[in-house]
């Protein structure tokens, strides 16, 4: 039998844009607006079952953001994102994400050459926590 490898964690590379194209170039997203968002679709796809999903970002530049999912909800996470719609309470106009890119390995996501420095601390970081544990 082979060497069972435990995964912890799970990740996405995300687009944000809105219905409203003026809007949707007026606006930076930020992290509060990326996560409330997140917390919207996970609540209405899933409920109280929704909000436990442990996630975070790991970098979130305007309307990309890299987020880290727990390995045991990312298919959860990944159909909650897709199949919400918000409102337009939080820049004015409905809000929608894509999936760019989904990878069990942080190594492996699509960046930018600018996205190197915040990659390589948190490839670091995640190598010293499997140290830890």
């Amino acid at each position: 039998m082979g060497k069972r490898i435990f995964r912890e964690w799970h990740y996405f590379k995300l687009s944000i844009t809105s219905f409203d194209q003026d809007i949707d170039n007026d606006h930076i997203i930020d992290q509060m607006t990326w996560r409330q968002w997140s917390n919207g679709a996970l609540k209405r796809s899933y409920g109280i079952f929704g909000e436990g999903v442990e996630y975070s970002f790991l970098h979130v530049d305007d309307k990309i953001a890299y987020v880290r999912v727990n390995y045991a909800d990312k298919d959860i996470f990944a159909s909650s994102i897709s199949t919400y719609i918000s409102t337009e309470d939080l820049i004015g106009a409905p809000l929608t994400v894509t999936i760019l890119q989904e990878s069990s390995s942080l190594k492996l996501l699509e960046i930018t050459e600018h996205d190197r420095i915040w990659l390589k601390r948190a490839v670091e970081e995640e190598e010293d926590d499997s140290k830890c544990t």
